[in-house]
């Protein structure tokens, strides 16, 4: 097992990390590694590296014109991969361990407001009117998104076993393989029944190993649930973001407007800190800013 391997072997067995997080932290050590071997053959190992030898990759990834936030990104991949190798014994320092992030300028997304959000569910109601199994599938996969305020990873990974329809809960599975329930609504009590009987009229199958599937049976995969999340909110923003993380941010951008509690609004997310649900109220002062600017007599000639 090469270096890499082993690497991702321990994120994925101990850490507990996603087969979408694993993937991108291969992605960025390979990219590296392929780099190194143009300069030192086949037989190069990264953590036989040393700082000025990685600046040179540094430098490398900053001439193909990515962005900080990414270049930052891949150095952390290889930040991460040196700290286990050091705690191993493997190597005696840590390449990377003076190395500074780039400055990276701030941005906030602008989340979807609560009238762009009930156009997305009257544009795919009015889709359901044959309700037929897709039509209903897009309609349930909307409605979790924006009710729960989960990630696609969750979603995806939701099984009939989470749904207590009765108590009128689900169990999601977070990051780090955490469980966390979460209520449903009412109203979503229907639209889960009503998907569940177009299933079985469509599969002839009383029950799957994934709740949410494709037109197919299969399960959800990541570029599936963009690409209709996406196809919707095209019909209704022309917000440039439009990606179901941004349904997520909405989520918590619409409870924190009308009074929720930010611990609250941090266990609903299943963030781990309240600092990555801060986050949300700076896109929340963002939007105000935004309208403020925009409707105020003298807003334009106010600074932000």
């Amino acid at each position: 097992m090469n270096e890499i391997d082993q690497f991702i072997r321990f994120l994925q067995t101990e850490k507990k990390y996603s087969h979408h997080t694993c993937g991108a932290y291969r992605s960025d050590l390979v990219q590296a590694l392929e780099y190194f071997t143009l300069d030192f053959g086949p037989s190069v190992l990264l953590t036989e590296l040393s700082f000025p030898i990685l600046r040179n990759f540094i430098a490398a990834l900053s001439s193909q014109g990515l962005s900080s936030r990414t270049i930052n990104r891949k150095i952390s991949s290889l930040r991460r991969f040196y700290t286990f190798y050091l705690l191993q014994g493997v190597i005696s320092s840590h390449p990377l361990s003076n190395y500074k992030a780039l400055k990276q300028s701030k941005s906030f997304s602008i989340p979807f407001s609560e009238e762009e959000i009930d156009s997305l569910f009257l544009a795919i109601d009015e889709e359901m009117v044959e309700e037929t199994f897709e039509a209903v599938r897009d309609r349930l996969l909307l409605e979790l998104l924006y009710l729960l305020g989960i990630r696609r990873s969750e979603l995806i990974q939701i099984t009939d076993k989470d749904l207590d329809l009765d108590a009128k809960q689900v169990r999601i599975q977070g990051k780090g393989q955490k469980q966390r329930l979460l209520p449903l609504s009412s109203n979503s009590i229907p639209i889960i029944e009503r998907y569940l009987h177009c299933r079985y009229q469509r599969f002839q199958k009383p029950s799957f190993d994934s709740f949410l599937v494709t037109d197919k049976g299969d399960p959800l995969y990541p570029k599936f649930v963009y690409r209709k999340i996406n196809s919707y909110l095209n019909k209704v923003s022309v917000k440039q973001k439009k990606s179901p993380h941004m349904i997520r941010h909405t989520f918590a951008t619409h409870l924190l407007n009308r009074g929720a509690d930010l611990n609250t609004v941090k266990e609903l997310l299943g963030h781990s800190s309240l600092a990555a649900t801060q986050v949300y109220t700076h896109s929340s002062i963002e939007e105000l800013k935004s309208i403020y600017q925009s409707s105020h007599p003298r807003g334009k000639n106010t600074s932000s």
